[in-house]
């Protein structure tokens, strides 16, 4: 059906939309800062997804998206920049707000840093397949810097709401990957799978949240000192 990419990024960001004006988050009010963070991660992904696209990494199968491209991109896939970070950023201000328990040891943070280390080497062991190299080394470069900008509790609360994300992320690129709407080359990347979700989406995702919610939480710093 070739609504179907479209009606996913609907039903993703649906919920986390409506209930951005409960009283009780009122994450509309913080969309002055989430805003700018959303749109510098969104060109980011938007350039690299195009990239990827154009050289034959994956591709999107006609019959799921409308038919509507820019840059060789379909509307669909603009569209997954938004609502998944948002949905994404709602979780996180939701566990923010509810959660003020500190879940994580200290220490994890510096486990984080030496993943991104192991990340970053471990790419250039498999530059031959373009995409498990460009999430670990994007992972690698970009994961140290995000986490500079976490206070504490900020990068407690990123982790659970990743953790947390990757329920929904099953559904989505489960639809994503299981139809498929789209299309991997898996002569460039590992071929493993977690269903039908290859593994470097993981990592991918990873980037995602990170990306957003450490810009968000830059802003809002930005506008503290301000």
């Amino acid at each position: 059906m070739k609504y179907t990419y479209l009606l996913l990024n609907f039903f993703t960001i649906l919920v986390p939309f409506f209930r951005s004006f409960e009283p009780k988050l009122h994450f509309y009010k913080k969309w002055k800062f989430y805003f700018p963070a959303l749109v510098i991660a969104a060109i980011f992904f938007l350039v690299w997804d195009y990239f990827k696209t154009k050289h034959g990494i994956w591709s999107f199968k006609e019959d799921y998206i409308l038919g509507l491209k820019l840059g060789g991109l379909p509307l669909e896939e603009y569209l997954f920049f938004i609502t998944v970070p948002y949905a994404c950023t709602f979780i996180y201000e939701t566990v923010s707000h509810f959660i003020s328990k500190q879940l994580f040891p200290s220490w994890t943070r510096v486990v984080m840093y030496g993943l991104s280390a192991v990340a970053f080497l471990s790419s250039f062991f498999v530059y031959e397949q373009a995409y498990t190299f460009s999430v670990l080394f994007i992972w690698g470069l970009t994961f140290p810097i995000v986490l500079n900008q976490f206070s504490a509790q900020a990068f407690d609360k990123f982790l659970l709401t990743f953790l947390i994300s990757i329920v929904p992320m099953f559904v989505v690129n489960g639809v994503l990957t299981g139809l498929p709407v789209v299309i991997y080359n898996n002569m460039e990347n590992s071929g493993i799978r977690i269903g039908t979700i290859p593994v470097e989406d993981f990592l991918y995702n990873a980037i995602l949240l990170a990306m957003n919610i450490g810009l968000y939480e830059w802003f809002k710093l930005k506008y503290k000192k301000d």
